[in-house]
């Protein structure tokens, strides 16, 4: 599993953002104070938007793919 440091080392931005979206996460978990975890909360949703816009657009099944696993798949 790579850390944050290696992530961002790797120029890789998207696995940057992933790791910092679960740096986060955990922060929040891990967190007391209401102040922090309202902030942490708003950069956690930035940091998923910013994830969301990078990733490719989800593929789109064949008639011929959704009936090999069970036809009721997107």
């Amino acid at each position: 599993m790579a850390t944050l440091a290696s992530a961002a080392r790797s120029g890789d931005k998207l696995s940057t953002l992933k790791q910092l979206r679960d740096q986060i996460a955990k922060s929040i978990q891990d967190s007391d104070s209401g102040r922090d975890i309202a902030a942490l909360s708003k950069r956690l949703m930035e940091v998923m938007d910013e994830i969301e816009r990078l990733q490719p657009p989800p593929k789109k099944m064949t008639p011929l793919e959704k009936a090999r696993i069970g036809g009721d798949a997107p």
